[in-house]
């Protein structure tokens, strides 16, 4: 699944209140997730920023909690495996923030269209 149409200027009143709310929506799971309220991003790009500090902060000081997120998120565990993989650990930061991001906007999505169709 892509990003969300947050970035496009030519959106509908329609699709702005769909990628707002589902916007609202990831960060506060991630709030939720990494108990803070410091994931406050306008943009998908600024979130994903937001994230990857947050994961490169727990990947220096608790991993094992970064590792308890990551299961309670429901990332692909293969995906989590290949990102470990990778030479620094912003780099590890980076891809791992985008696979928590990626999985917190397809649960909202799918939340969001599912209230809509009640």
């Amino acid at each position: 699944m892509g990003r969300i149409l947050i970035l496009h200027e030519h959106l509908t009143a329609r699709q702005m209140d769909y990628s707002s709310a589902i916007l609202a929506g990831t960060r506060s799971l991630l709030n939720k997730h990494f108990s803070t309220t410091d994931f406050e991003a306008s943009t998908l790009d600024d979130l994903q920023r937001q994230t990857a500090r947050a994961v490169s902060y727990l990947l220096r000081h608790n991993l094992s909690r970064l590792l308890q997120i990551l299961y309670r998120i429901d990332v692909d565990e293969q995906k989590v495996r290949m990102v470990m993989a990778c030479q620094t650990t912003d780099e590890v930061a980076d891809n791992m923030a985008h696979l928590i991001i990626k999985r917190e906007l397809q649960k909202v999505q799918t939340r969001f269209m599912y209230n809509r169709q009640n």
